[in-house]
């Protein structure tokens, strides 16, 4: 896969696939230590293998292994690097997740108030693992068609400094966001050595600066929502621009929690105009599932030379999109944006949430009106 050729790609996943129930009870069981970790590995690879396949009778153009081998999206940054763990949540701070419309599902569960939050309480390092490495290898091994690597964006990094606990480890956030940099960078490295030609990175914080509650948030972990938009694309472009010959994407997430909870509603109007323009990757995935995300209008900003993935299909809602549907949603964004610099996809991955939003049956006849749309409007 070239850079040139990843342009006429229009079918993707964002990255995760349900984990089928063997896994988690599988994983249940590892957690309790009634199984080995050979034995959550086996069970995990099996499950990779039927995403792959699902992925491949789909005609998705680019694989991901299902991200089976992770207990949450961040693994790739907390797994890869040292120097993370537990630090006291900021008074004030808080995500509410919100439910769009009723469904068959149960309510919300009540979230317990831990009272601390996932920060750099240590210097950052390199660890023992590379888990996306071991991810797109399996991928290679499996199948023969493009894959990608994913994971969690240098802005998602920077809201891990916790002012009180990450400045005993640093002096400043700078220099720990340099740490992170470094690593992150030998990590896809050792990628791009191996054959990856596809990197994503994933981030829920971009989205925060279009509402007034999340830039609120913000401001409860110590940044400034005014600047952190430039510090963080430059940051992203550091990153992006040590590695040019593979192609780039960045995921713009709005939450993806159990029983269809969202966390973040919002055009992208705020951000899209200096976000599309100056961040240097080649392809932006971008939440539109719901009226939440606003209209298609900040289209008009995205650059020739990128491609905009349009997050249509709903890993949250259990209702199946139409192709119909989906081929209007797309003639409306082809208002805003030549339809030859689009793609399609899910929203969101369909294993944000451990347990999932939807069942099997549900997960595979969305990617078929994935498969069904891209035929009828590219092919």
């Amino acid at each position: 896969m070239t850079k040139e050729n990843a342009k006429h790609y229009h079918c993707e996943i964002v990255g995760s696939f349900l984990r089928p129930d063997y896994l988690k009870e599988s994983t249940l069981k590892f957690r309790d230590g009634a199984i080995t970790e050979a034995e959550q590995l086996a069970t995990q690879e099996r499950a990779s293998i039927e995403a792959i396949a699902l992925q491949e009778e789909c005609g998705v153009d680019v694989l991901t292994d299902g991200e089976m081998r992770r207990r949450g999206w961040t693994d790739p940054l907390t797994r890869c690097l040292t120097g993370f763990g537990p630090a006291p949540m900021p008074e004030g701070y808080k995500v509410n997740w919100n439910r769009s419309s009723p469904s068959d599902l149960p309510p919300l569960p009540e979230t317990p108030n831990t009272g601390t939050r996932a920060a750099v309480v240590g210097k950052v390092g390199r660890s023992n693992e590379n888990l996306i490495l071991a991810e797109m290898n399996f991928v290679k091994e499996h199948s023969n068609k493009p894959f990608k690597v994913t994971l969690p964006s240098l802005a998602h990094a920077s809201v891990f400094w916790a002012p009180g606990t990450s400045d005993k480890a640093y002096a400043d956030k700078e220099q720990y966001m340099h740490d992170v940099l470094e690593g992150m960078s030998a990590a896809v490295a050792e990628c791009i050595a191996q054959g990856v030609e596809y990197v994503q990175l994933d981030s829920p914080r971009y989205t925060h600066l279009v509402s007034e509650e999340g830039q609120e948030n913000f401001r409860q972990l110590g940044i400034d929502p005014s600047t952190w938009l430039g510090e963080v694309i430059d940051l992203e472009n550091e990153l992006v621009d040590r590695f040019p010959q593979v192609t780039w994407g960045l995921h713009l997430c709005r939450g993806n929690g159990a029983r269809g909870a969202w966390s973040v509603a919002g055009g992208y109007d705020p951000i899209a105009e200096q976000l599309f323009s100056t961040i240097h990757v080649d392809r932006l995935l971008l939440e539109y599932d719901t009226a939440r995300a606003g209209t298609f209008d900040p289209l008009r900003f995205m650059p020739k030379d990128k491609v905009a993935v349009l997050g249509l299909i709903s890993t949250k809602e259990q209702e199946i999109e139409t192709v119909d549907l989906l081929k209007g949603r797309l003639d409306e964004a082809s208002k805003f944006i030549s339809l030859d610099q689009v793609a399609l996809s899910p929203q969101c991955g369909f294993a944000s949430a451990f347990e999932g939003n939807l069942d099997e049956g549900q997960q595979r006849a969305k990617m078929e009106a994935l498969r069904d749309t891209v035929k009828a409007v590219w092919h």
